[in-house]
């Protein structure tokens, strides 16, 4: 049986045998590059982190501040330790994490959609025992006080759903808010059928405008709340003041109504 042939090209027929091949190898490359570039960029594509913050022991820390880098965007663990982090790019991640009576750590590391970190801190012991110390502390003083008092701790701050102090009393406390022309704020209370101005002391000092402070700080920001005498008295503490004072081992003043 007979193979049957063309001639070989020559000359111009040869060139543009040539230029045709180079043609399609270059649109074969360019949908390679394409498809290519399409995966990566799915791959890519922004996902929600999620992970977990515990400590050495293994047990879920509450209230630990999660974020990328030295971002103030982050976000808290819940009760179970839990964070999500939305518009995660996979690949390389830096986070910092922080927790008040832990070492702030940064963690560094490869992540992808699916999966879910797990970071532990490592305890400040001395200065977790000097929170004890100064809680137990304000806890005498509660006792001590002969009125009608409500605390809330770190924990029903930084799991409220509020976003600022003042809406986290009025749903927690059971305080009415109402408009009035006070000396120090345009926010009152009303207490057994009058209308009240209460005073707001924020990490043992008075506030001048202390209503309009507690509208605007968010619950996660203070460590913790006490409520006297109905809100006639209100005490907020930060988280920084609260570290300054467990170093200190603070001794909280004495006041009567």
């Amino acid at each position: 049986m007979k193979r049957l042939h063309g001639p070989a090209p020559t000359g111009a027929g040869r060139g543009w045998f040539i230029l045709a091949g180079l043609a399609a190898g270059l649109l074969l490359a360019t949908a390679t590059a394409h498809e290519a570039y399409a995966q990566d960029a799915q791959d890519r594509q922004p996902f929600e982190l999620v992970g977990t913050v515990q400590d050495a022991g293994g047990r879920p820390l509450v209230g630990a501040f999660v974020a990328q880098g030295d971002s103030k965007w982050g976000s808290l663990t819940s009760e179970t330790g839990r964070f999500v982090l939305p518009n995660v790019t996979p690949g390389p991640v830096s986070l910092t994490v922080e927790l008040i009576g832990y070492e702030t750590r940064t963690w560094t590391g490869i992540v992808a959609p699916g999966e879910a970190l797990k970071i532990t801190l490592e305890a400040q012991p001395i200065l977790l025992e000097g929170l004890n110390v100064v809680t137990d502390r304000f806890e005498s003083r509660r006792r001590a006080t002969a009125t009608t008092v409500r605390a809330y701790d770190r924990r029903a701050l930084v799991t409220s759903p509020q976003d600022n102090a003042l809406d986290f009393l009025t749903a927690r406390a059971g305080i009415t808010r109402t408009q009035c022309r006070g000396e120090w704020s345009t926010t009152c209370l009303w207490v057994r059928g009058r209308i009240t101005q209460p005073s707001v002391w924020v990490d043992e000092a008075p506030v001048v405008g202390g209503m309009e402070y507690l509208s605007v700080i968010p619950p996660h920001e203070l460590y913790l709340v006490e409520v006297y005498a109905s809100g006639r008295h209100i005490r907020a503490y930060t988280n920084h003041f609260m570290e300054r004072a467990a170093k200190t081992r603070l001794r909280p003043m004495a006041f009567v109504f």
